[in-house]
């Protein structure tokens, strides 16, 4: 265990993971060693104090899946209001394409969207919308396992004029930092005259990016990427 940098209602806190709109993660464990996360919240300057999103504690709460972070409970201490959340291990895909420079084969983007898809298939038939799938959300670890992490942005469908389309659209960027990724040098064509794509995801990526006839349905996008990035 790294040195301890505080404690927290019975928690160590060893270092802060991860930073954002609204507060800062930090690793930490419990009495019996067990990692958590702690999200602790910014202080809202007009009503001085802290904010927790009661979107996200309610959503994670109606959510069970191996790739979801549990929500765990709460802290109001004296350093803030912070959510207790389930650890989970590995890198962002941000950290593994940008810092560790990793370049994803074709097998490694279908491993990845595929599980990606199935996440989003699960959060969709409980009728919520992640809201900000991104490589910083998304977390793999040393087995090629694939959570998904920060429902801080997550809606139920129809809360602010959001849908599915939004994480279809989200899920379509993360496909283009994918292949990138083994891309030698990105130049100044859009991507879909610079990629090496074959006709059918070309389309697909369009279609995810909403810049032709876009998806309505779970069940189609996870179709269109089977046919298309298969490495059958």
């Amino acid at each position: 265990m790294l040195r301890p940098v505080g404690h927290i209602g019975g928690y160590t806190v060893v270092k802060p993971i991860g930073r954002g709109k609204y507060g800062v993660c930090y690793k930490a464990f419990k009495s019996d060693g067990h990692p958590v996360v702690l999200k602790r919240f910014y202080k809202n300057p007009t009503k001085g104090r802290f904010a927790p999103d009661d979107h996200e504690a309610v959503i994670l709460s109606g959510l069970e899946h191996p790739a979801i972070p549990e929500f765990l409970g709460v802290l109001n201490e004296k350093a803030g209001y912070f959510f207790v959340l389930e650890y989970k291990n590995g890198m962002t895909l941000e950290q593994i394409i940008f810092k560790h420079r990793h370049r994803f084969c074709d097998g490694e983007i279908f491993n990845v969207g595929s599980q990606l898809l199935k996440i989003m298939s699960y959060i969709h038939s409980r009728n919520v919308i992640h809201g900000d799938l991104r490589l910083s959300n998304i977390i793999m670890d040393d087995n090629g396992h694939i959570s998904l992490i920060d429902f801080g942005l997550a809606r139920y469908t129809g809360e602010d004029g959001l849908d599915f389309d939004l994480d279809y659209s989200c899920f379509g960027n993360i496909l283009l930092y994918l292949l990138y990724s083994a891309y030698p040098k990105s130049g100044k064509k859009i991507w879909y005259e610079e990629l090496d794509l074959l006709p059918g995801q070309r389309a697909y990526l369009m279609r995810l990016l909403r810049l032709t006839e876009p998806f309505t349905s779970d069940t189609a996008v996870v179709e269109g990427f089977r046919k298309n990035f298969s490495i059958n």
